[in-house]
């Protein structure tokens, strides 16, 4: 890997950072940390349901841009920009290192860069959030996770499957697996 290579990484971390629901909070006076993440349902929750599909919308815009760089970029490096723009997006360096889950933003990102795996997987992670909600409205769920988090697992797993052959896919999944992971088990630790 050489400095032009970290560049384009570099650029997909920065793009990452950009916390919208961050922003919008901090346009109606709130540090939405203190209360909630900072991606699309934290702000559904904490702003309502138009700043929320907003932030979730321009969130995983952010993926999709970095997907279109990726094509763009040197071969072999779309696996690591997908990895960056996902780990922006949950350590964003411009708001403290504290930011949202990464949903969104690796959801935007695969849209473009393996749509049909994707929208494969969008579908497992409706199944699974649709059988899962009952549960969770009774009980709290698996640790309190929320349905579209816990059905996420399910959608990441799929695809990793789906992708086993695809070697750029594959390496850019487990790489946004393991961010969404990482930061998840954070945030089920209490610690943002």
């Amino acid at each position: 890997m050489n400095a032009v290579d970290l560049l384009w990484i570099l650029l997909s971390y920065l793009v990452g950072s950009i916390s919208w629901g961050l922003i919008f909070g901090f346009a109606h006076g709130l540090d939405l940390r203190r209360r909630d993440l900072p991606g699309g349902s934290g702000v559904f929750r904490q702003l309502g349901p138009v700043w929320g599909v907003l932030t979730a919308l321009l969130d995983a815009a952010k993926g999709a841009f970095v997907a279109l760089l990726a094509a763009q970029a040197p071969e072999g490096l779309a696996p690591w920009m997908a990895t960056a723009v996902v780990a922006g997006h949950c350590w964003p360096v411009y708001f403290g290192f504290s930011g949202g889950g990464g949903l969104a933003p690796s959801l935007g990102f695969f849209l473009v860069y393996r749509p049909s795996v994707t929208l494969a997987a969008l579908v497992v992670v409706a199944a699974v959030a649709l059988l899962y909600y009952p549960w969770w409205r009774r009980r709290g769920g698996v640790l309190g996770i929320y349905p579209i988090p816990f059905a996420a697992l399910f959608g990441y797993a799929y695809a990793l499957w789906a992708l086993r052959s695809d070697p750029q896919g594959f390496g850019a999944m487990l790489g946004v697996t393991a961010v969404v992971l990482a930061r998840g088990l954070r945030l089920l630790q209490g610690r943002r």
